[in-house]
């Protein structure tokens, strides 16, 4: 068990954001975008999860980046929240978020960490709650957890109280349908573990959830509670639209001329209908369209004949006629479907 101290010369807790990964569930939107850059009401993820570690009260961040990615460093600089301070670390190969943690290195020594998948978004709810209550709890590890109704394909705890006592990814008889949402608070100890002894999976990855797990086995105490905010899944095409359905309706209407917001010059959309909620980024070209309910385009996006609803065209897409619904259009043109 961790000893809880109040020394107050302790270095800050660290937020750690991993975008690394191939992305390969919201191809075809990658690689032609890192998964960090993909948009979601035209933000990329990487600015919702540097929000998330900052809304924890965490000041001091680091953004974890591919060997082959050079976009994400600048973009998470771009978009520090107030007050923080952003920095870049590289995972040269991609082995896993636990690799993807140490590669963080020295910034990690003797601090309390909170790492975050950029795939995953938590929209309010109690974490800066549930990341005091690690603090004082002495536990090794602390897990936010949500409801699932697909308990095997994701890492499920099973908890007494506010301990965590059982922790499996993706069991074949889950005991709990209590999964982990991809934040994991870490003490200093935890940490270490990552980083020098890691249980290694079947993919030959160091795996963040199954060394803590590993330690729980050992006797650490592990906590745990639940998260009471929206988890939103930005890692698959179905998830980002729903994703972006369900932060739509989070805008209150007065946010919407005529059901749109835009940054768009009037000049520019011709002929077009807009049935609301519909977002348009700046410098669009939109003639002889029909969008809505639920569209948002990209920045340079131009279409022309065109009806979409609940649709995400991503920066820079060219599209000519067609109607579509439920799907993603990448920068390329090409139109995939996201049910």
């Amino acid at each position: 068990m961790r000893a809880v101290t109040t020394d107050t010369t302790r270095r800050p807790p660290l937020g750690v954001l991993l975008t690394g990964g191939m992305g390969t569930r919201l191809r075809p939107l990658t690689p032609d975008l890192p998964k960090s850059l993909v948009p979601l009401l035209n933000r990329p993820l990487v600015a919702y999860g540097l929000d998330t570690l900052a809304s924890m009260g965490l000041r001091d961040l680091v953004v974890v980046v591919g060997g082959v990615d050079p976009r994400t460093g600048p973009a998470a600089i771009e978009h520090a929240p107030a007050g923080t301070t952003v920095t870049i670390a590289v995972q040269p190969v991609p082995n896993g978020p636990g690799d993807a943690l140490a590669c963080v290195g020295d910034a990690l020594d003797g601090r309390e960490v909170v790492v975050l998948a950029v795939d995953t978004i938590l929209r309010g709810g109690n974490l800066p709650q549930q990341f005091a209550a690690f603090q004082a709890s002495g536990a090794a590890a602390w897990l936010p957890l949500a409801i699932t109704d697909r308990p095997k394909e994701m890492g499920i705890a099973v908890v007494e109280g506010d301990r965590i006592v059982a922790l499996e990814e993706k069991p074949e008889h889950p005991r709990s349908n209590l999964a982990c949402v991809g934040l994991w608070m870490l003490a200093p100890e935890a940490v270490e573990r990552v980083r020098t002894n890691p249980v290694i999976n079947k993919k030959n990855e160091s795996d963040l959830t199954g060394t803590i797990g590993l330690m729980l086995e050992e006797g650490a105490r592990l906590g745990g509670a639940t998260f009471d905010g929206r988890w939103l899944d930005g890692g698959s095409l179905v998830g980002l639209l729903s994703a972006q359905a369900a932060l739509l309706a989070e805008l209150p209407p007065v946010a919407f001329t005529n059901g749109t917001i835009s940054e768009a010059d009037a000049a520019a959309i011709e002929r077009t209908a807009l049935n609301g909620p519909v977002i348009l980024g700046a410098d669009v070209r939109i003639t002889d369209c029909t969008l809505g309910p639920e569209v948002v385009v990209g920045e340079g996006a131009t279409l022309r004949g065109v009806r979409l609803q609940r649709a995400l065209v991503a920066p820079g897409a060219t599209v000519e006629g067609g109607e579509y619904a439920d799907v993603v259009i990448t920068t390329s043109g090409e139109i995939a479907s996201a049910v």
